[in-house]
């Protein structure tokens, strides 16, 4: 048994995690993990997929699978140029997938009929607008011309309207109506920077409750805090359609690693958080400096 896969284990045995559990929360076979853990990559699919596989196994254990990688990169083969590895019969949610959408045979026919019948309705309303309007001003024509003069404006005494508005202007507004003009303070999610994976954000204004994971599709998702906790229930491959709340109140940092970031929005306290990178696994870290 080598070094990197002797901690692994040790990891997972601490967690109370099986072989079993663990293929079904990371979706790597059973024969690759023990493979992982013997430090034999020769079943593997090829050296290509050694890094994920146990970078992934890292993660779900509660490790940093980059400091992990970087310790024992002695002990992990290096794979040739070129080589991208064999197919394997498992999802694997850290590569990247090419999602295409094409219309029907029917509808592609009928975009061109209903672009036409569009422009059609557009250059109606058009005219009925204007010739709305048109009609309009001739009407009020005809109004003026038939009383010999403007409609009549009832005059306002000088006088009595400034009077109006300085009494107005004394009478004090109610504490209610200038609490309301107060402008509350609105939370700011301010961009650091990005390295490699890595995008890095800080939180400014009042104190960030909760973190919202949305997964509109298949991805896997951890996210711990500046102790390396797994605060997920537990890290996981997220399916379509499933969410999740994390209570980030007195945290000082939280890292969110996203292995399919198209599949993956990302709320904090209802504010939306941008990718600012176009890579399909990425590291999002947010940092709370005025949290104690």
């Amino acid at each position: 048994m080598s070094e990197l896969g002797d901690r692994l284990k040790k990891a997972r045995i601490e967690k109370g995690y099986t072989l079993e559990y663990l293929h079904q929360a990371t979706k790597i076979q059973e024969r690759f993990l023990i493979g992982i853990e013997e430090g034999n990559y020769s079943g593997m699919p090829g050296v290509f997929y050694v890094r994920a596989f146990i970078r992934q196994y890292a993660e779900a254990v509660g490790l940093n699978a980059d400091a992990l990688l970087e310790e024992y990169k002695t002990e992990i083969p290096v794979p040739a140029n070129g080589e991208t590895g064999t197919s394997v019969s498992e999802p694997l949610p850290w590569r990247k997938r090419t999602y295409t959408m094409s219309l029907s045979g029917t509808m592609a026919e009928s975009m061109p009929k209903i672009t036409v019948a569009l422009f059609i309705v557009v250059i109606l309303a058009i005219m009925v607008f204007f010739y709305s309007k048109h009609a309009s001003n001739d009407s009020l024509e005809e109004d003026i011309a038939d009383d010999g003069g403007l409609p009549y404006e009832e005059t306002v005494d000088s006088g009595a309207a400034s009077q109006a508005e300085q009494t107005e202007e004394k009478i004090p507004k109610p504490a209610d109506e200038a609490a309301e003009e107060a402008v509350p303070q609105d939370p700011d999610l301010s961009l650091i920077g990005t390295a490699g994976e890595d995008t890095t954000y800080s939180w400014a204004g009042p104190d960030a409750k909760e973190l919202k994971i949305e997964a509109s599709g298949v991805s896997w998702v951890s996210a711990t805090d500046a102790n390396q906790q797994e605060l997920m229930s537990p890290a996981r491959e997220m399916q379509a359609n499933e969410s999740e709340i994390i209570n980030v109140s007195g945290l000082s940092r939280i890292r969110i690693r996203i292995g399919a970031a198209p599949n993956v929005r990302l709320t904090l306290d209802g504010k939306a958080i941008e990718y600012k990178q176009d890579l399909m696994t990425q590291n999002i870290i947010i940092e709370f400096p005025e949290s104690p």
